[in-house]
């Protein structure tokens, strides 16, 4: 009988970690709804502006859409641009991660070893503050 109660507690735990996550995940998406809701009118002036600004006196009478496709292109041109820089930068945060992780080992393990461990730790831990900002913005929605 002992072991029916043990199986029991075990399926109660898992359906209500089940039901945990559950509810997790639905507020994750309904923050994620949120911050896009809140921020994508921002960018959409912010690129409109943007594009008038690089069309000058040629802007007066566009549409603010084609404005902000415009802002954008100039966007996406100066990512571009940086991005070599931004690599390297990213490189250089992964291995440092990595170094700290191996500890000792770390002098002797190769340098893209490190890097790798530094971008999985990386990913994990900005995934789950991304997550939980989400699920935190969908408590205050809901």
């Amino acid at each position: 009988m002992g072991e029916l109660k043990n199986l029991r507690e075990q399926q109660e735990s898992i359906v209500a970690r089940a039901k945990e996550v559950n509810r997790k995940i639905y507020l994750a998406g309904l923050g994620a709804y949120s911050k896009v809701e809140g921020t994508s009118g921002e960018l959409f002036d912010k690129y409109a502006e943007a594009g008038a600004t690089e069309l000058g006196e040629a802007a007066a009478g566009k549409p603010k859409a084609l404005l902000a496709g415009r802002g954008l292109l100039k966007a996406a041109g100066e990512l571009v641009e940086s991005a070599p820089e931004k690599r390297k930068e990213l490189y250089q945060r992964f291995l440092e991660t990595g170094r700290k992780e191996r500890g000792e080992k770390a002098e002797a393990t190769s340098e893209y070893l490190l890097a790798g461990i530094g971008a999985v730790l990386t990913a994990r831990e900005e995934s789950q503050k991304l997550f939980n900002d989400l699920v935190s913005a969908g408590e205050q929605r809901a």
